[in-house]
């Protein structure tokens, strides 16, 4: 039985223990080895618990460490920052109209690696720096390997990525760059997970690999929900979309909202709807079919790699996203990739965010969503975009375009061929 992800508010399950501790989902034992992935008395997930008292904004803070009063306990020398978070809210007004919802877009594309993951690992890096880890250790389909290396760069310490073969070069190069140890998979993300359970304790590294596996993973999500306690005020949108794999960051926003709730703010919890590639959506399928327990899925067919997770071997991860889903009075959907190529377009074109596939693909859940009378007309809607399109440019269909001379009258030809409006003279006076 997986328990609530938020602790009962005031546990003292980490009283006398080093900081920051742990605590097991499933039995509450304490737990002070931060680089420890399971309960050793249970085998249960580990989460990270701080001393939430107030939900108050530091104005000094950097990054997520805004709401480091909120956050697993770390000492403020080793709040390891790039100034992620704070990212747009943005209006999509007229997406929105086409869709029949008050639509937002939350741009994750513009934290410093360019996706999400920066919340999560500036709260890793800092606990595994506050604990003397020698290392980060990760797996990951590219985004979370390049947040790693760059936190780990950026923390002064060895960082080792571990990625699928098939995982988008783009992406995966960027390990390299910021200093990290890329290795090549021959295997999906589940196997380079395992793999990354091993090598983390081998080595003395903090697995940060961002499932559940880091008990690090829904507290740097959390602050999603914070900033949009801010940013909407008294008005909690009805729903929040979230493309998942195994799904910290939908955890993390609920587990955010219920917080703040506990902490004596006044604020009703959104619902949430849950978006995978129909071409590995496990947990999607447990949700619809109305199963007790997410079953791992088989060989992941589908574009979106960021969200192509089988849960191979962890399926108790998908039991913890569902429940949270649940709580919400949410739901989910599956998406093929044409329609996330699709909405992958009008997302750019119509609002100006370039989301890859794996974050794009929320805006097409709300499309599904709609057209299955799961999301009303005139609720409000907001999108988490978690990735930028620029790590898998590819995925878009964009194509080289064809060179021209210098010659108006060329320029004139080529707009028309392409459908564009025609050069005109313009009047003077």
């Amino acid at each position: 039985m997986i328990a609530d992800y938020v602790l009962p508010n005031g546990r003292s399950a980490q009283d006398g223990l080093a900081q920051p501790a742990l605590a097991c989902l499933n039995c509450q034992a304490a737990e002070p080895v931060v680089t420890r992935t399971r309960c050793q008395r249970c085998d249960g997930y580990l989460r990270a618990v701080g001393h939430a008292t107030s939900p108050v904004v530091d104005t000094e803070g950097r990054g997520v460490w805004r709401y480091a009063s909120a956050l697993a306990d770390v000492s403020a020398p080793n709040r390891v920052s790039l100034h992620e978070g704070q990212t747009p809210l943005l209006e999509a007004g007229r997406l929105g109209a086409e869709l029949g919802v008050d639509l937002w877009i939350k741009d994750e594309t513009r934290n410093p690696t360019g996706s999400f993951k920066d919340r999560i690992l500036a709260v890793a890096t800092g606990a595994a720096v506050d604990y003397g880890a020698a290392g980060l250790v990760c797996a990951s389909t590219g985004n979370a390997g390049a947040s790693a290396a760059a936190y780990a760069a950026r923390a002064g310490i060895a960082g080792v990525i571990l990625a699928p073969a098939k995982a988008a070069l783009n992406k995966v190069m960027a390990a390299q760059v910021f200093g990290a140890t890329w290795i090549s998979v021959d295997g999906d993300y589940s196997d380079a997970y395992s793999l990354a359970l091993a090598a983390a304790a081998e080595l003395g590294f903090m697995n940060v690999t961002t499932t559940f596996v880091s008990p690090f993973s829904v507290e740097g999500s959390k602050t999603v929900a914070y900033e949009l306690w801010e940013e909407f005020a008294d008005r909690t949108p009805d729903w929040i979309v979230v493309p998942i794999g195994a799904g910290p960051l939908l955890v993390g926003i609920e587990a955010g909202y219920r917080q703040l709730a506990q902490l004596g703010i006044d604020v009703r919890p959104p619902r949430l709807l849950a978006v995978q590639p129909s071409g590995c959506a496990p947990i999607v399928r447990a949700i619809r079919t109305g199963a007790e327990h997410v079953s791992a899925w088989g060989t992941p067919e589908t574009i979106v790699g960021g969200l192509a997770d089988p849960l191979n071997g962890y399926e108790a991860e998908g039991d913890i996203t569902m429940a949270a889903v649940r709580r919400s009075g949410g739901s989910g959907v599956a998406i093929d990739d044409a329609m996330t190529i699709e909405y992958l377009r009008r997302l750019a074109r119509e609002v100006g965010v370039f989301g890859e596939p794996s974050g794009a693909i929320a805006v097409a859940g709300v499309a599904q969503a709609r057209s299955e009378g799961i999301i009303a007309a005139g609720e409000s809607v907001v999108c988490c975009v978690t990735g930028s399109g620029l790590k898998d440019i590819e995925a878009a269909g964009v194509t080289t375009p064809r060179v021209i001379g210098v010659d108006l009258g060329q320029l004139a030809d080529e707009l028309t061929s392409l459908g564009r409006p025609p050069l005109t003279p313009q009047r003077k006076g």
